[in-house]
């Protein structure tokens, strides 16, 4: 089945679309519990992010502009990061309840803040790159394809020309990041 296909079956509400949906959670179930979500949060977060995939693709303005599992993974994603933003601020404003030293918060907020930073200088970045590179590299990297199939994908010659790709779109990545 095509992904065209797919997803003219997901707006049609088609149980069978809905299934074949499912061979994309062990993946994203793998990704999440790599960076410590339990089962229970993964299962939430797969359910609701299949909700807001389905709300998205109701919305006649919406254009679907990556694959079916890109994007689903991209919102279990988000979904994760937001929580463990969440999580950490529970954490951390019962630390700061806790905490005796204004030094020792000025000196954590400084570096949290910090952090911030360097995270939205680096989606800056990303966000400038051309669309072709931003694919290629989010196969690379998110979806850890193979170089074959990215060659194969993008109209590359060979696995070598995708890397050699590969290499100047990080290029062109990291001089976004040092521009801010």
């Amino acid at each position: 089945m095509t992904e065209i296909q797919l997803v003219q079956l997901l707006k049609e509400k088609d149980e069978q679309a809905f299934k074949l949906l499912y061979k994309y959670y062990p993946k994203i179930r793998s990704y999440l519990r790599g960076f410590g979500a339990s089962i229970q949060e993964v299962e939430d977060i797969y359910h609701e992010s299949l909700y807001i995939m389905m709300n998205k693709l109701d919305d006649p303005q919406f254009e679907l502009t990556s694959s079916v599992n890109t994007f689903l993974f991209g919102i279990c994603k988000n979904k994760y990061i937001t929580l463990s933003r969440e999580q950490k601020k529970k954490y951390d404003d019962d630390w700061i309840d806790n905490l005796t030293s204004e030094t020792e918060l000025n000196v954590d907020v400084q570096e949290a803040l910090k952090e911030d930073r360097k995270y939205e200088l680096a989606q800056k970045a990303l966000r400038q790159l051309e669309d072709r590179c931003r694919k290629l590299l989010n196969a690379f990297y998110v979806e850890k394809r193979r170089m074959k199939e990215i060659a194969l994908e993008f109209g590359f010659s060979s696995d070598r020309v995708a890397k050699t790709q590969k290499y100047r779109c990080l290029e062109a990545a990291k001089k976004n990041y040092q521009r801010g």
